[in-house]
């Protein structure tokens, strides 16, 4: 059995060519595929289609196991296969008849007209921060346990209410994950470190042109996706354009929880600690995210604009706040070769120990990076599959 997980749009892309790779190689032994970015529907009418065997989805890791102990049993297998059969049946049936009733999308709506009539806040310098061994016992506080307990951990419910209620399960989940906080803890090599750094910048269209200290010379530009439906938007629309003769501002950093994680976990996993192993690569993950959301506060308290009063971590899960931030390989800018410019610009290589893979992945796998922007009225957005093949041909055409 194989297993692939897919937390960004690109990595859901990716296992489309991984299963023709396999069926050309004659592998057709069953594939589990998983992770943020996927769904059962991806599953049925793209990667299942373009392989050989069983191609199963597991919306979380705990229902994962399941799925996996059902296939290893021939007749549940058999089972297994035939109702993905139905879905996919039920799927195309489905999406034939909508075609029928639904009109071809029309011209693109024009671009998104972004308000920009307040003060631009200015940051406190342009110098670059390097964040060493932030303590992670003020990290822990900020983890959504929506995402931790339920999203990773599989637990059935909503994790806080039923934790509060004193409901067993949640109980005794709570305390494996607090054993394996504190084992992290004791760990001299599992430590949250980061780099921030504000830059000067301007909007071309959809390109961000990012300046030198000099505010003059484009350091590294960035070329986005626009929508073509709904609101038009594409993440240039945030900032200044050029033509203002303003200088803008945005932020950029990028944080990991170190690399003593995987070397832990593979040693959990080689000893029988199943669960522990497990929890420690979730709750690294989300460390990792809790680090960005606590970073991102403090950017803008250094942009001047900090929170409202009484802000709590629920609000922050909910991004009830001035300004959003946006990682590159999500849905709003969804091409992960961004990351070479905000490395570059970051200096990455010199002052923290992550490292981008070929495919521009993240290492090690527990990081966050992002680009913050300050504009009130900033939301999160999706490109379409078509605003994301427009974008991708613009960059194959050069």
């Amino acid at each position: 059995m194989i297993g692939l997980s897919g937390l960004l749009v690109k990595s859901a892309k990716m296992m489309v060519e991984t299963a023709q790779d396999f069926r050309q190689a004659g592998i057709s032994c069953p594939v589990l595929v998983g992770g943020a970015a996927l769904s059962n529907r991806f599953t049925r009418l793209r990667i299942a289609p373009e392989y050989d065997g069983m191609v199963a989805y597991a919306p979380d890791a705990m229902s994962g196991l399941a799925l996996a102990n059902q296939i290893q049993d021939a007749d549940e297998r058999a089972k297994l296969i035939a109702s993905f059969d139905e879905e996919a049946e039920a799927m195309l049936a489905a999406d034939e008849a909508a075609r029928e009733n639904t009109e071809e999308p029309g011209e693109d709506v024009p671009p998104a007209q972004v308000r920009h009539d307040f003060d631009i806040p200015n940051p406190p310098d342009l110098r670059l921060h390097v964040l060493k061994e932030h303590p992670l016992d003020e990290i822990f506080p900020l983890i959504n346990p929506q995402m931790l307990y339920v999203r990773h951990l599989g637990y059935k419910g909503r994790f806080a209410d039923d934790l509060a209620a004193g409901d067993q399960s949640a109980i005794e989940l709570h305390d494996s994950v607090r054993k394996v906080e504190d084992l992290m803890l004791a760990q001299n090599d599992i430590k949250a470190n980061g780099i921030l750094k504000f830059f000067p910048c301007n909007s071309d269209g959809q390109r961000i042109l990012v300046y030198g200290s000099d505010e003059k010379n484009i350091a590294e530009e960035f070329h986005l996706g626009r929508q073509s439906q709904r609101d038009g938007l594409c993440l240039a629309d945030y900032l200044l354009p050029q033509s203002s003769g303003q200088v803008d501002y945005v932020g950029m950093f990028v944080v990991s929880i170190g690399n003593g994680v995987r070397a832990l976990a593979e040693k959990w996993m080689a000893d029988g600690q199943f669960l522990n192993s497990h929890i420690l690569s979730a709750l690294a993950l989300e460390s990792a995210e809790a680090f960005a959301e606590l970073l991102h506060q403090q950017v803008r308290q250094m942009w001047g604009f900090g929170d409202p009063a009484g802000m709590t971590p629920q609000d922050m899960f909910r991004t009830q706040y001035r300004g959003k931030r946006f990682s590159f390989g999500y849905p709003a800018c969804p091409r992960l070769e961004d990351q070479e410019q905000l490395f570059r610009l970051l200096d990455v290589s010199a002052n923290l120990d992550v490292e981008l893979t070929e495919g521009y992945m993240m290492d090690p796998e527990s990081s966050v990076s992002a680009l913050v922007f300050h504009h009130p009225d900033a939301k999160y957005f999706n490109l379409s599959e078509r605003d994301i093949d427009r974008l991708e041909e613009r960059f194959s055409q050069g």
